[in-house]
């Protein structure tokens, strides 16, 4: 219902190193900061030495975003190792920021800004942009996505796409799905007219099964968690048809091996979540974690859509467990209508606005 997610196959700690990294010298831009055997493998762009993502990074990522205001869950070390499933990672600290690279296929780029103090950021930025150059065929491929609005002013582009801090020609702001956020109290309380559907599909929920138990999600779980993954998967596929069946598989196996990723370093990651269970089974599942003091973010949600109220309740009852925090988010709508629809049914009283800033045509 909620979140972008899913299990597949379980790996080590160290991302699978995608593509062939292109001859040139090799020359870090700072002191490595780490000395694990991650270390040992890199990628060479141009004159740089970019460090592969593992759990290990999550530290000094932390260390770094620490000192951000922000809205969006993208800017989370754990939204963006689960879902490097699907491509490598890469890092590097240039100028005291924390530059994340993505390489997908043959195409260098950068998965957030550089994060870390206002005044390093621009700078850093620079740098990157010619890493990402000095790698990719065209410099069309180079981009950053997740940026925010208060990066974006530090750009400060003009009418033309111009800033005076990147003297490479046209850039352009495109504007992303924004961020569902809502404030955690109503999510729990549901009180009110508009929450009243809501309160009906819990109660007749609570009311069909009354056996139910919410656990901690933990270990044992993860067979049920793969059931209810394929039931799941089966139900959608019934009501699809031509290329949109090609389309979700692709979909639901990114999910598959973000969830397996998220569940393999669940612990170091500092994930919280829980299991709905009827009758012994799992019929729904659900993790998130806290990105700031006053916010929780919800990565993955799944429910046996069969069992009306499931999804309710589950989802009520998650946020339950950050009570203490003001907001909740949940992540964008991936562009799709019936996501978009049940995300502003709980009527979210913040949107966090990001954007992907690429050269312009």
């Amino acid at each position: 219902m909620l979140g972008n997610p899913e299990i597949g196959s379980t790996e080590s700690s160290e991302p699978h190193l995608f593509g062939q990294p292109r001859p040139a010298a090799v020359r870090p831009v700072t002191p490595q900061p780490a000395t694990t055997p991650a270390a040992a493998r890199f990628l060479s762009a141009g004159e740089h030495r970019l460090l592969p993502v593992s759990i290990d990074a999550k530290p000094l990522f932390d260390s770094h975003v620490a000192a951000c205001d922000f809205l969006v869950a993208d800017l989370s070390f754990s939204n963006n190792f689960m879902w490097l499933s699907r491509m490598s990672g890469f890092y590097q600290l240039i100028d005291d920021c924390f530059c994340l690279f993505s390489l997908n296929g043959n195409q260098l780029g950068m998965l957030l800004p550089p994060i870390g103090a206002a005044e390093n950021q621009i700078k850093a930025l620079r740098t990157c942009v010619g890493i990402m150059d000095s790698y990719n065929h065209s410099a069309a491929d180079s981009r950053v996505d997740y940026v925010s609005p208060e990066f974006s002013r530090l750009l400060e582009l003009d009418g033309d796409g111009r800033s005076p801090h990147l003297d490479d020609g046209v850039w352009q702001l495109e504007p992303a799905f924004p961020d569902y956020i809502y404030r955690t109290a109503d999510l729990i309380e549901l009180r009110g007219n508009s929450y009243k559907t809501k309160r009906s599909e819990i109660n007749q929920f609570c009311r069909a099964h009354p056996d139910h138990r919410i656990e901690p999600l933990h270990h044992g779980h993860r067979d049920g968690m793969r059931a209810l993954l394929s039931q799941w998967m089966r139900a959608r596929l019934e009501g699809l048809h031509g290329t949109a069946v090609a389309d979700f598989i692709a979909s639901v196996e990114l999910e598959r091996q973000g969830i397996e990723r998220a569940l393999a370093h669940y612990d170091a990651l500092g994930l919280s979540g829980l299991c709905l269970l009827v009758d012994d089974r799992v019929e729904g599942f659900t993790f998130g974690e806290r990105i700031s003091p006053s916010m929780a973010s919800v990565l993955v949600e799944k429910t046996n859509f069969a069992i009306p109220g499931a999804a309710q309740y589950l989802f009520r009852e998650f946020a339950r467990t950050f009570a203490d925090c003001d907001y909740l988010n949940v992540g964008d709508d991936l562009g799709l209508e019936n996501l978009r629809r049940v995300k502003m049914s709980y009527r979210p009283v913040l949107f966090g606005e990001k954007f992907t800033l690429k050269r312009g045509e």
